[in-house]
């Protein structure tokens, strides 16, 4: 995990706290996991994050605790025979879930992938995608930032917690790009490349 998501975790996290009873409707972040309680066969960066916080629940979006995460594993069985799971079940874990539909990790690779809507059921879908290229990414995009919207159909509580905090603003990412870009191009004309 890198330093600055686990500094933002915490900093929500106090936030949260701060906002209860009222922020334990449409968020909860559970304390770290003991090193001892997670797993040995879960993939390093779950455990990196387990580590932080056992357990999360963001609007509709809940990443398993250590405590839960066996008791979601039965979603592999209903897997569409299209996806690759059904060929190869241990090669994915199920990490949470996004409104009641479970969220795949690749032990593999790491990424995580998920059934996008189609009009039907998750398990009678014909599209599975890869969501992220790591939890990392997943948890920073998706849970607290910018693509929360993209996951979930309508504005809900937590979307407007993450208004609040200044998280769903992809514009500042690309401004500060093209700031960067900019002042390479001055260089590059003043270098007379």
């Amino acid at each position: 995990m890198t330093p600055e998501l686990h500094q933002l975790i915490e900093e929500l996290r106090a936030d949260l706290t701060e906002d209860q009873p009222a922020s334990l409707g449409y968020a909860q972040f559970g304390e770290g996991a003991a090193i001892d309680a997670v797993p040995a066969d879960i993939p390093g960066d779950l455990r990196d994050l387990l580590l932080v916080v056992d357990g999360l629940r963001a609007g509709r979006i809940e990443l398993a605790s250590t405590s839960s995460l066996a008791g979601i594993q039965y979603h592999l069985d209903y897997a569409p025979d299209f996806s690759a799971i059904p060929e190869d079940r241990a090669g994915w874990l199920v990490i949470g879930t996004h409104s009641d539909e479970p969220i795949f990790m690749d032990r593999g690779t790491g990424s995580i992938w998920y059934f996008p809507p189609t009009g039907t059921e998750w398990f009678m879908s014909d599209a599975f995608e890869e969501l992220a290229p790591d939890l990392d990414s997943f948890v920073h995009y998706y849970l607290l930032g910018p693509g929360y919207a993209d996951l979930t159909p309508a504005d809900d509580e937590w979307f407007a917690f993450l208004d609040q905090q200044g998280l769903l603003d992809e514009d500042d990412e690309d401004e500060d790009d093209d700031e960067d870009d900019e002042t390479d191009g001055d260089a590059d004309a003043r270098d007379g490349r």
